[in-house]
């Protein structure tokens, strides 16, 4: 039959009238939940969308079971965001191609292009880097600071995203403390985004000290600031908290 691989966009009532569509026609959908901290509950989007689904483990969508359902029937997968974000992703179009499954990609707004809204430039963005929660870890991972020190290093922002769980709090003190441990220079201020592309979405610019303070909702993204062009500055000063 046929699989269908659908970005929900970053809000609950953010996702294609086509893809809405196809959804009615689906015998079993699945939402991935392991990825990212929703700005809504799973109710909330079952009672936007008018719809149905089951939560699905990350082994499910790595050893690519789900796709044996989409032999026999029409499957549907949602992803926070854009379909195509996550590199797992297209494994599973990949996979599709090589077992002759019928298959249809919906796509949608991401993080990648919401932080536009910062004022920041897209095309001044370097390697995206992502933060583990330190919790779930025996040691201590720094290597996305090896991210912000190349895209420093030829003046390109870094967009940081953060694990599921971690708090703003967490998150700049693992910042920090990886900066003084990789001796990584960090700006004086960064970016932080919440709940980007949604209503209740909030810019701040300020100092890790500040900001570690500041009441930030999950889900957020920091953002290392390289040089900043005065237009970009400007933006930050007049949108931000």
């Amino acid at each position: 039959m046929t699989f269908y691989l659908i970005g929900t966009g970053l809000d609950k009532n953010s996702i294609s009238a086509d893809a809405l569509e196809v959804l009615k026609t689906c015998d079993k959908i699945y939402l991935e939940n392991y990825t990212v901290n929703f700005p809504y509950s799973f109710e909330e989007l079952e009672k936007e969308l008018k719809i149905k689904f089951s939560e699905l483990k990350r082994s499910a969508v790595e050893d690519e079971s789900i796709l044996e359902e989409a032999k026999t029937k029409k499957v549907a997968l949602l992803v926070y965001g854009d379909s195509l974000s996550a590199t797992t992703h297209i494994q599973l179009i990949i996979s599709c191609k090589k077992q002759k499954i019928s298959y249809q990609v919906f796509h949608n707004s991401s993080i990648i292009i919401a932080i536009a809204e910062t004022g920041l430039q897209l095309y001044k963005f370097g390697k995206t880097a992502s933060m583990p929660n330190w919790k779930e870890h025996t040691n201590k991972p720094t290597s996305f600071m090896n991210y912000i020190k190349d895209n420093l290093s030829i003046q390109a922002h870094t967009l940081i995203l953060t694990d599921i769980g971690l708090g703003i709090k967490d998150a700049i003190s693992q910042l920090e403390e990886s900066s003084l441990k990789t001796k990584i220079s960090l700006p004086k201020k960064i970016i932080v985004i919440s709940n980007a592309g949604t209503k209740k979405q909030k810019i701040f610019y300020n100092t890790s000290k500040n900001l570690s303070k500041k009441d930030i909702p999950m889900p957020f993204c920091l953002i290392i600031p390289s040089e900043l062009h005065f237009i970009e500055e400007e933006a930050l000063e007049e949108l931000k908290e």
